[in-house]
């Protein structure tokens, strides 16, 4: 009963929100609107302990030979001023053209996914929760690239229902991870048309997948983006939507990633994995203060966190 009712109000106030976010995207000049998601960013972060606490940890365990204390800070808070534009800016995107949206967004790197996407075998995008993630299948669905975009769907259908339309407002077509069979079924397919399947798989948590290096720890990433590219054939090619200095965005293509597809499944899985776990590690130490830093659960931290180093995180953290 008790998770009927919270699904129900987590939905109303999701709604809720894209109506009045939507309202205020045509009323409100747009600086005012990041203004104020900057504001409400700092109000989160003061308010937020577990989320300073999880960001500030993983930074300073991940950049312990880059950045000092005050440095981690600054960056998880600038992480989460990130996510809160990037919501703003989900919203803008469902009140404009495409026209403005490919003004404002230019591409670098275009000619690396259409080299794979020549091959015939379909293509798996592989993007992170960095800039704004939110927005890289519409980016591509602009230029014309039919974009198919897997997602964890809430548990609530209706809630689900509602974010699923909202994707298909800003030309993505949804396909939800649960359950599985037919998610892979539908991946299946949109991969034998030669279309484009995007996948956000940067979230490490403790459980049944591989173990990788990343940052000096290892943490348990998931096999599926590997296994379905080495069964199918389809190409993977990293992309992520990158905050520019000007706060404007970009989406960057990079090349595809060459895999080993000699036969040998466990092993390919496995070293695909490794070679995705090592373009994620490069792309966040490009952009740090872009990243969702709570994404990590260490299996074996980089340089564990002594006790004294955790007083001092907490000291930070307030």
């Amino acid at each position: 009963m008790m998770r009927w009712l919270v699904g129900k109000v987590v939905y109303r106030t999701t709604w809720l929100g894209f109506k009045i976010g939507r309202l205020a995207v045509r009323i409100v000049p747009h600086r005012w609107l990041f203004a104020i998601s900057d504001g409400l960013a700092s109000a989160g972060f003061a308010l937020s302990r577990g989320f300073r606490l999880t960001s500030i940890a993983n930074i300073s365990a991940a950049m312990s030979d880059r950045f000092d204390g005050g440095m981690a800070r600054d960056t998880a808070r600038r992480s989460l001023r990130n996510f809160f534009r990037a919501c703003i800016e989900m919203t803008i995107a469902l009140e404009s053209s495409q026209r403005q949206l490919r003004s404002e967004m230019p591409i670098a790197g275009r000619e690396h996914l259409d080299a794979a996407l020549a091959k015939g075998n379909g293509v798996i995008v592989l993007s992170a929760h960095l800039g704004n993630f939110f927005l890289v299948g519409t980016r591509l669905a602009i230029e014309g690239y039919p974009v198919h975009v897997l997602v964890s769907p809430p548990r609530d259908p209706q809630f689900a229902e509602l974010m699923d339309a909202v994707r298909l407002q800003v030309w993505q077509r949804t396909i939800r991870a649960r359950p599985r069979r037919a998610a892979l079924k539908e991946l299946h397919a949109v991969l034998r048309c030669n279309e484009i399947a995007m996948v956000v798989a940067d979230e490490y948590r403790k459980g049944n997948g591989i173990p990788v290096p990343f940052f000096g720890g290892i943490v348990s990433a998931r096999r599926g983006p590997a296994t379905l590219a080495l069964r199918t054939g389809a190409a993977i090619v990293p992309a992520f939507l990158v905050r520019r200095a000007d706060d404007g965005l970009k989406l960057v293509i990079e090349p595809e990633l060459e895999l080993a597809r000699a036969g040998k499944s466990k092993d390919e899985v496995r070293e695909s994995t490794l070679l995705m776990t090592r373009w994620l590690e490069r792309t966040v130490n490009a952009y740090p203060e872009q990243w969702n830093w709570t994404n990590i659960e260490w299996q074996i931290q980089s340089g564990p966190v002594s006790a004294a180093k955790q007083s001092k995180l907490q000291r930070l953290s307030h």
